[in-house]
């Protein structure tokens, strides 16, 4: 039988995806949407968090994008630490034949994450754990612009990576166009690190929602606290 209620979604969000760089504190917000059609004022008005809904409120989560959601930063509380937020460091970037950039990647408490590379500008890379070698440079499928690996691992798995970028030719090198205009740029590399948390906040919103409500991730293993970071073209 199919549900005649909207599939709703919490997950409290920790965001520094446009704050690379800067020693700004993060976003943190609990994101409420749907995974099948229509609106969800009527649930958002019973449960009196303070959320905000629209279609404005787009949510880039990696592996999907919500486009109508709401959002909500009120009484958020804590529930997390500046040290549980991924790091994405450039390590080295030299120009010889060709570009090459090295990032490591440091998921802190998480092992389960999603990463995204962007292949307009990336034409192969090398990801390492430990020496290891997790994924060969041997060329790379790509889904609209992005190439995306996805980890889940048990207590004892790595936590940090090494990451080697080869770019290509004719990379993006301005954040201008030929007319001297800014132009809004994809990142380089986007992040979401999942941690099996549920934050005051977020506990107060699932308990206030319907029995049909879905906690994020996999429904065997939801994880309600997600983190998510970028790095820009042009770190």
């Amino acid at each position: 039988m199919t549900s005649m209620f909207p599939l709703e979604v919490v997950v409290h969000v920790v965001d520094t995806a446009e704050k690379y760089g800067e020693m700004q504190d993060p976003r943190s917000y609990i994101s409420l949407f749907s995974t099948t059609p229509g609106n969800l004022k009527k649930e958002v008005e019973q449960i009196n968090e303070g959320f905000v809904c629209g279609r404005d409120k787009v949510l880039d989560l990696v592996t999907f994008s919500v486009k109508y959601g709401c959002l909500t930063n009120d009484d958020i509380g804590g529930g997390w630490s500046k040290s549980d937020i991924p790091v994405l460091h450039v390590d080295s970037d030299t120009e010889g034949n060709g570009r090459t950039t090295q990032i490591s990647i440091d998921t802190k408490i998480s092992t389960r994450w999603s990463l995204a590379i962007n292949t307009e500008e990336i034409e192969d890379f090398l990801f390492k754990a430990n020496s290891d070698e997790l994924v060969p440079a041997d060329g790379k499928g790509s889904n609209d612009g992005w190439h995306i690996i996805q980890f889940s691992g048990g207590k004892n798995s790595p936590r940090r990576f090494d990451l080697t970028l080869f770019w290509r030719k004719n990379y993006t090198k301005s954040a201008h166009n030929a007319d001297g205009q800014k132009t809004k740029q994809r990142p380089l590399l986007k992040l979401r690190t999942d941690v099996n948390r549920l934050t005051p906040k977020a506990a107060r919103v699932l308990m206030k929602l319907p029995s049909w409500c879905s906690q994020f991730g996999k429904s065997t293993s939801p994880h309600n606290l997600a983190f998510l970071t970028s790095l820009p073209v042009l770190f």
